[in-house]
This record gives structure tokens, C-alpha cells and sequence, in this order.
């Protein structure tokens, strides 16, 4: 991945995030003079630890037309569950999804992992999404 090739913050976190909810690597692949303040969407913890733990998640839907496919999830061996809305459209687009959709049952804790920071407790996931933006959430039990 080089993120020096992204035009927005957005962009450079879902092109991290979609790899990392598919189950792949991540590698540094800007050049020393090309990363500029760059390494911080490479090094994000909280996400790595998806590749570390081994996840793998998958679309909602197969059918790249249905705006359900630009939502991903996985469960990691402890029993969390990671959901990724994705926004592959060029404007402003609204995701949702119910956790009992996913096969998850009753409320859960929500914590986005590229913001660090703990959301509450959900049952689902309503979120605006600016154009290449993503939202990566990890629920656990209550």
C-alpha cells in the first residue's frame, strides 16, 4: 500500500481497513521522501491486532451493486466481532446495520478502533460516512 497516493485521511483508513478485514497484510510501500505524517495509519494498534489474531471477515452481500457489500465483519478467536462500513461512492452515504443481521444477539460494547475510543452500547450501527470514508467498529460482551 502506498498511502502517499490517497487524497484524504478517509482514504488512506479504508484502504488500510479493507485489508486488514479481508484478512490480509499490511506493508509499507511509500519511500522515505514520499510517507510524509503517514506511518501513524500503518502503525494503528487496534487494527493490527485483526492481522495478529489471524481475522478474516467478509461482506454482508457478494453483489458489489448493493451498497450492503461495502459492509464487512468477522469474529476474532476471543468472541469480539469487528464490523467495517465502507463508502466506496464519491458523495456523503448513510450505512446501517443490525447486529442481529450478523448473527449477534442483544447489545453489545461498541469501540471504533481507528478513533481509540469507546462509543457505548449498541445494538447496532447508524453512521454517515463522508465519500472513501470507513467506520471500523470491535464489539464485545457487556
Amino acid at each position: 500500500i502506498r498511502l502517499n497516493t490517497f487524497n484524504t485521511d478517509a482514504e488512506k483508513e479504508s484502504v488500510i481497513s479493507l485489508q486488514l478485514m479481508a484478512g490480509g497484510p499490511i506493508t509499507v510501500a511509500d519511500q522515505h521522501n514520499t510517507i510524509g505524517d503517514n506511518l501513524k495509519f500503518y502503525q494503528n494498534e487496534e487494527m493490527l491486532a485483526l492481522n495478529t489474531d489471524r481475522f478474516v471477515g467478509k461482506p454482508l452481500l457478494r453483489n458489489v451493486r448493493d451498497e450492503k457489500s461495502q459492509i464487512w465483519y468477522g469474529q476474532m478467536t476471543n468472541g469480539d466481532w469487528v464490523i467495517g462500513l465502507f463508502n466506496r461512492e464519491d458523495s456523503k452515504q448513510f450505512r446501517s446495520v443490525k447486529f442481529s443481521d450478523l448473527g449477534i444477539e442483544g447489545k453489545m460494547k461498541v469501540r471504533d478502533l481507528w478513533k481509540h475510543a469507546d462509543e457505548g452500547e449498541a445494538d447496532n450501527l447508524n453512521v454517515e460516512l463522508e465519500a472513501h470514508a470507513c467506520k471500523i467498529v470491535r464489539l464485545t460482551k457487556l
